[in-house]
């Protein structure tokens, strides 16, 4: 399944691409995101817990970020398994300014395999939450001065 779209941010680029680097904004903004683990660079061990109706599925495996242009964009690879299924997907994210701000735009193809089936709005809220996570903690990060 494809997904698509963009969100703005209060901050310039170069403040949003090492956000999306940050394992504690990774952590704070990933819903189900229980450990980021860094393996060597850019690439790190997780483990995800999604519940969907009633239920849940826990998710082990990698993210790695890739083709890195810095202040601008890189490639994201995530590969996971549960017990009775796989999911995996591949996203490029652009870090585009915007004013005074960075419009960031996201494409992903992402494909659950095994009993789980992900509907294309999930996915899309899914998405939507981790990037109210990341504006809500970049303003966090403001109010402590660590930005």
């Amino acid at each position: 399944m494809r997904v698509a779209g963009q969100f703005r941010f209060d901050a310039p680029p170069e403040i949003m691409y090492r956000l999306f680097s940050n394992k504690d904004a990774l952590l704070n903004a990933t819903i189900g995101l229980q450990s980021l683990e860094e393996v060597e660079p850019d690439r790190w061990n997780a483990t995800l817990k999604v519940g969907i109706g009633g239920f849940a599925l826990v998710y082990h495996g990698i993210l790695e970020v890739t083709d890195r242009v810095p202040n601008e964009s890189f490639h994201l690879h995530i590969a996971a398994e549960t017990h009775n299924g796989s999911a995996e997907a591949e996203a490029d994210l652009r870090f585009l300014p915007d004013g005074d701000g960075t419009l960031v735009t996201y494409e992903a193809d992402i494909e659950f395999r095994g009993a789980q089936k992900l509907l294309p709005s999930l996915a899309k809220g899914l998405v939507d939450y981790f990037m109210h996570g990341m504006r809500e903690y970049l303003e966090k990060a403001r109010a402590r001065a660590l930005l």
